[in-house]
């Protein structure tokens, strides 16, 4: 009996756990936005994240022009886009030199265009106003210098989400890194 009712109270918090979404606002503007979710006012500052925490299902979001979208919510974390603004997303490759080609001629290439811009390579345009969360670095959030590659594996990939400002940011600062940028 006492099995019995241990098991049913860890199956109780397991479901009530996992009956949770986190939804992150994300505002990569220089202006606050405003959102509604269901009947909750966020306001999300300019260049910064906001979560929120609600239950599985459908849920309503209204965006400061009035539109409502609702969706069924059913994953455990997502990026709401209010400003609809596109995002760029790439692996960042972490191991030694020698199985970087190995890492290379294993991902897909294609292009994209990005902000005018043609790129290619293994790169994601994330657009949408509500996005599952597949990435491992959000917007804003900065790439490890290192991380520990199990002793079985070559080389591991961080996935990064980047708004335009930043990935502006990291071209300029790559730009000014090498030299080539006249004082």
């Amino acid at each position: 009996m006492k099995k019995f009712c241990l098991i049913a109270v860890l199956s109780v918090l397991l479901i009530a756990c996992s009956n949770n979404v986190d939804l992150a606002i994300d505002n990569p503007t220089s202006e606050p936005v405003e959102v509604m979710v269901d009947s909750l006012r966020v306001e999300v500052p300019a260049r910064q994240v906001v979560w929120v925490e609600m239950g599985k299902g459908e849920h309503q979001i209204t965006l400061e022009n009035d539109s409502i979208v609702k969706f069924n919510f059913t994953q455990d974390v997502y990026m709401v886009n209010p400003t609809l603004t596109p995002y760029l997303m790439y692996e960042e490759y972490y191991g030694s030199a020698l199985y970087q080609n190995s890492y290379i001629s294993s991902i897909p290439s294609k292009t994209v265009n990005y902000l005018g811009m043609e790129i290619e390579g293994n790169y994601d345009i994330v657009d949408q106003l509500i996005n599952p969360v597949t990435w491992d670095y959000g917007p804003r959030e900065e790439l490890p210098e290192m991380v520990q590659v199990d002793a079985d594996e070559n080389y591991t990939t961080l996935v990064k989400l980047t708004d335009p400002i930043e990935l502006m940011s990291q071209m300029t600062q790559g730009y000014e890194d090498d030299g080539s940028a006249t004082e």
